[in-house]
């Protein structure tokens, strides 16, 4: 596994997989496939040896975009994920595949190698926004927004709005950075597995604590 050089590293499904039920050696014999590094963008990097073809990130260009201009090519055990001729990844809401990704395969350019998620504060905030309704997770380190992604659930699913699914669009995910253009609600408790959970940014409630005190 890439874990150690890759930034999905913290909230990976696969790694929590690996974590839990994984041996230290492999069986596999075969030799396993690898893919030369396909440029997409520059907003979402493509690691196509970590790809584990789930279809998601396909499935969900379908629904926000007209043009997709990305899918499954060849069959069998040459299937990749791909684009057409090698066209860019280009949409208003591109950058939803790298949150439905459950592993390292589509991974944001703009946070690559800063940091690692468990070193960052995810933060509930908004912002008024004429593409999408604007309610995302940012990650701080300090007074600095290092990324931006979609709300999730305790199942890493994006969470829905007025009985929609909240996607954002890419210019809240990749060009605004800015503290200042964001109304910060407060800490993101994450609920899923994760390593990311372990560390409790929670506003300490002084009721619950006289609560535990007086019981004591």
């Amino acid at each position: 596994l890439d874990c150690p050089v890759c930034d999905q590293a913290g909230e990976c499904h696969l790694q929590d997989l690996s974590f839990d039920h994984g041996g230290a050696g492999s069986r596999f014999k075969e030799e396993k496939r690898t893919f030369e590094p396909i440029d997409i963008g520059n907003k979402i990097k493509l690691h196509m040896n970590r790809c584990i073809l789930c279809y998601r990130c396909v499935k969900v260009a379908e629904q926000l975009t007209e043009k997709r201009v990305h899918g499954v090519l060849h069959r069998g055990e040459h299937a990749e994920i791909s684009t057409y001729i090698q066209k860019a990844v280009e949409s208003d809401f591109s950058g939803n595949m790298i949150d439905v990704c459950p592993v390292g395969a589509l991974t944001d350019r703009t946070f690559r190698f800063k940091s690692r998620v468990w070193f960052l504060k995810p933060m509930n905030a908004t912002r008024e926004c004429k593409k999408c309704p604007g309610h995302a997770t940012v990650w701080m380190f300090g007074e600095e927004i290092y990324r931006v992604t979609g709300r999730k659930d305790a199942y890493g699913e994006i969470e829905r709005l007025d009985g929609k699914t909240a996607w954002i669009c890419d210019d809240c995910r990749f060009e605004t950075k800015d503290p200042k253009q964001w109304n910060i609600e407060g800490p993101r408790k994450i609920n899923r597995h994760s390593v990311i959970s372990q560390n409790h940014y929670e506003i300490p409630n002084p009721l619950k604590t006289n609560v535990k005190k007086s019981l004591k």
